[in-house]
């Protein structure tokens, strides 16, 4: 499954629904925590003209479906009355459905509670009446829906007899299907996801049509799924949807330009200049008549001029080959820093299809593949193991790698230890390691925050190969320390390895794709080489660390200047001051003996900078 939702400087835009052809396999994709929600982008609807309503249902009445469950213990589909209060996954609500103040059906599998593979699967269905088609013999079935997955099946079935035979259409399962190619790499749905599916070679012109939801959690502590506002009406003459629009080529353009295809939300002008943008997008005739169909796009500065816009070719969709991706016939390559907007639509014969809207930004040293806009957050320094995330990067010119940064969830541990790594991309195999950073120390300016990791001199990364992960690492730890925020869904070669946690049924050190975004960059700017390590000019050493408490601070060759020491505990709290001036060998004893046992961050400034230290008390 393949989709992309863009959105820069905390603007979040839009996407559509699936294609028909997927690159990435997910059997081995793993989620966060079940507290923890992805970016929860909205969907542009197609163009449609008018559609006649054959059959329609606000799901608001019980009475009017018949539900039948397998659960244990029993549990069916009912009428959610609670309104937006009965989503479990935040980031989902509030529902966006048309009628949702009257009710939907509801399936929660996320409130029973209950683990996996533990004899308590939850498994029914929802089935309507039967309804008289006759006479229509192009019909489609509409309905709105909002789902968060792990490992459960949805479907929805129809009937053409009165339920003696049924045709299923699989909305997530673990097998794929023919409306999802088994699950999105986005585990929350859109708000609302609002399903189309061509029900005419089976119902059109039959008088005992029903139409069921079925879900199956597969004994497996999943999430939920919400209907809404069911329909089944005429497919008019001119109807046209935009699908999958991306800016890096990860249709077809990658094919040819290299690398896989990514769409980077932040992407500097050294990698654009050998990998301008490329647009692309899915376009589906949804009508009954045949269309000349072609792809637009329109690019706009900061400003709101225009400063690029182009064509695909046309193709001719109509109900023999009603879906293609299309392909901008020229890329795009600006010369000017900043945030710029992609406009994508598709037009026909007879219609015009809403737009797609995606954003980016051109930048000198910064390459980023997430959203800046944090939702959720994975913990890597754990009570079980130190995890390593990481998130991949093509690299189209030769480039000097200066700093990692990564975005730390506002819930770590001021005083943890912070790593990063670069892997190099192994298409037959596990990432390669290559080389890491000296620690950083989380401090309380981070939380919530990015953080800058420094490699001493720089690593070169080299062009043309199969590609570079940036990574950040953690270390056990009696507590989890720290979580490194995600921001959107993944198109890629977004990883998370296991390193005694038990996230997945693969074992040690396996290394398992992950849905979201981790907010981690490269920075390609020389003045990030030992931000951390060399704020003050000279060194300064503390000793011993660990200690009992009592420990001293030694400049040496440090420039004449008043230095402030500032203790913090890890709620941030100053647990000790002092001033200390200097003419460029001096020592300070600190004693912290009466204060309990655990990590402090020592602060060490001048009139220039600020630098950190972690001090342990045993």
């Amino acid at each position: 499954m393949k989709k992309i939702y863009l959105s820069i400087c905390a603007i979040v835009v839009a996407a559509t629904s699936f294609a028909q052809q997927s690159r990435i396999a997910t059997e081995n994709f793993v989620e966060p925590t079940k507290q923890i929600s992805n970016v929860n982008p909205q969907i542009y609807s197609a163009a449609t003209a008018p559609a006649t309503i054959i059959w329609q249902n606000e799901c608001d009445n019980a009475a009017d479906w018949t539900f039948s469950n397998s659960s244990i213990p029993p549990l069916d589909w009912h009428i959610e009355m609670g309104g937006d209060a009965s989503i479990p996954a935040n980031s989902n609500g509030p529902t966006g459905f048309t009628t949702v103040s009257n009710g939907y059906l509801f399936i929660d599998s996320d409130g029973t509670g209950g683990g996996d593979n533990d004899g308590t699967p939850v498994e029914c269905t929802a089935t309507s009446p039967m309804i008289d088609l006759t006479g229509w013999p192009y019909v489609q079935l509409t309905f709105s829906h909002n789902y968060r997955w792990w490992q459960d099946t949805r479907a929805v079935r129809v009937s053409a007899d009165g339920g003696a035979n049924w045709t299923q259409y699989d909305i997530t399962s673990l097998v794929g299907g023919n409306v999802a190619d088994g699950y999105p790499n986005d585990q929350n749905s859109n708000n609302p996801q609002n399903e189309t599916i061509n029900i005419s070679a089976l119902a059109g012109d039959q008088d005992s049509v029903m139409v069921e939801f079925y879900y199956f959690d597969n004994d497996i502590w999943a999430w939920y799924w919400a209907v809404d506002d069911v329909a089944i009406s005429e497919i008019p003459d001119n109807s046209m949807q935009i699908s999958d629009g991306v800016q890096g080529g990860w249709w077809q353009t990658y094919l040819t330009a290299g690398g896989d295809g990514y769409d980077y939300t932040f992407k500097p002008q050294s990698q654009l200049a050998d990998n301008p943008y490329a647009f692309e997008a899915v376009l589906r005739n949804s009508g009954l008549a045949p269309q000349n169909t072609t792809l637009n796009v329109e690019v706009r500065d900061g400003s709101g001029s225009v400063v690029f816009s182009d064509v695909s070719n046309t193709l001719l969709l109509d109900l023999s080959f009603p879906q293609d991706t299309f392909v901008i016939n020229s890329t795009f390559a600006p010369s000017s820093n900043g945030v710029y907007e992609i406009i994508m639509w598709g037009t026909g014969d007879s219609v015009v299809t809403d737009s797609t809207v995606l954003f980016t930004m051109v930048t000198d040293y910064e390459y980023g593949r997430d959203f800046n806009q944090a939702n959720g957050s994975w913990r890597v320094g754990r009570t079980c193991g130190g995890m390593v995330l990481a998130v991949k990067y093509d690299i189209y010119a030769n480039e000097t790698l200066y700093a990692i940064q990564a975005h730390i969830d506002d819930q770590s541990v001021v005083g943890t230890s912070v790593v990063a790594q670069i892997y190099e991309d192994d298409p037959q195999g596990d990432p390669i390691y290559i080389t890491q950073t000296d620690d950083v120390t989380i401090t309380p300016a981070h939380l919530g925050n990015w953080i800058t990791i420094p490699f001493d001199g720089g690593e070169s990364l080299i062009a043309g190969g199969a590609g570079f992960y940036a990574a950040v690492s953690g270390y056990a730890s009696p507590v989890d320390t720290f979580n490194v925020s995600v921001s959107g869904e993944s198109q890629g070669g977004a990883k998370i390895q296991d390193n005694g946690c038990d996230i997945g049924s693969q074992g040690f050190g396996f290394w398992y794709s992950i849905a979201s975004t981790p907010m981690i960059r490269m920075s390609f700017d020389p003045a990030s080489v030992g931000l951390e390590d060399n704020i003050l000019e000279g060194d300064f050493n503390v000793y011993p660390n660990p200690n009992n408490g009592i420990f001293t601070v030694e400049f040496n060759n440090v420039k004449s200047d008043d230095y402030l020491l500032t203790i913090n505990n890890v709620l941030g709290q100053t647990v000790y001051t002092s001033s200390v001036t200097s003419n460029g060998l001096n020592s300070e004893t600190i004693d912290l003996s009466d204060f309990d046992k655990g990590i402090y961050i020592l602060e060490i400034s001048n009139s220039n900078s600020t630098i950190s230290e972690k001090i342990i008390v045993e």
